[in-house]
C-alpha cells in the first residue's frame, strides 16, 4: 500500500503551498461531487480530510481543463 497522506482543509490553507482561503477551500469542498474532487476526500465522523496526492492532481487537471 502506497504512503498515502491525509490533510485537513485547515492544513491545506496553513501549509502556504495553495493559493486558497478557507471560503475557497470549503467552496471546493461543497462541490466536490459535482467537480470530481471527491476522489480525494474521505470524510471520518463529520470532518474531512483530503488525500494529498489526489488533490494535487486534482489541482492541475483545472489548470488543464480551463486552457483547452
Amino acid at each position: 500500500m502506497d504512503n498515502q497522506i491525509y490533510i485537513s482543509p485547515k492544513q491545506i490553507m496553513d501549509s502556504g503551498k495553495y493559493p486558497f482561503t478557507m471560503g475557497q477551500i470549503r467552496h471546493m469542498l461543497k462541490r466536490r461531487h459535482a467537480s470530481g474532487l471527491h476522489k480525494a476526500v474521505r470524510k471520518i465522523g463529520k470532518r474531512l480530510f483530503i488525500r494529498t496526492d489526489l488533490f494535487e492532481e486534482w489541482v492541475d487537471m483545472q489548470g488543464k481543463q480551463r486552457k483547452e
